[in-house]
């Protein structure tokens, strides 16, 4: 469950924009602060079924998206290999040369 719940966070972090403002709503509410289905439903004026409805279209939305677009693939590809860089650059080589790169790559791979 923390993996799906992870990977929905992600996948709301990279197309939240394109998602109605009801359908961000809710995700947030439910994957980020962690409030449970009747709480939502009564924060809402709606029913249980109707959250309940409403995260299951907003999730396969998400997942649309990413299908056709990829943006989290590239962004998780591109962490493995920055991620691999760090690790050679760990091995032997020049003291202040590897200090500085891998220094460099946190930094990056932080800010991502």
């Amino acid at each position: 469950m923390l993996e799906k719940m992870e990977r929905v966070i992600m996948l709301k972090d990279l197309y939240g924009p394109l998602l109605t403002d009801k359908q961000a709503q809710v995700l947030s509410w439910y994957y980020e602060q962690d409030l449970s289905l009747t709480e939502i439903a009564e924060l809402m004026d709606i029913s249980k079924q109707a959250v309940h409805d409403l995260l299951r279209r907003s999730e396969k939305t998400l997942r649309e998206y990413e299908n056709r677009l990829g943006w989290l693939g590239r962004f998780e590809a591109m962490r493995r290999e920055l991620e691999g860089v760090c690790a050679l650059l760990n091995g032997p080589c020049d003291d202040a040369i590897r200090h500085q790169a891998v220094k460099t790559l946190r930094t990056l791979l932080e800010s991502m």
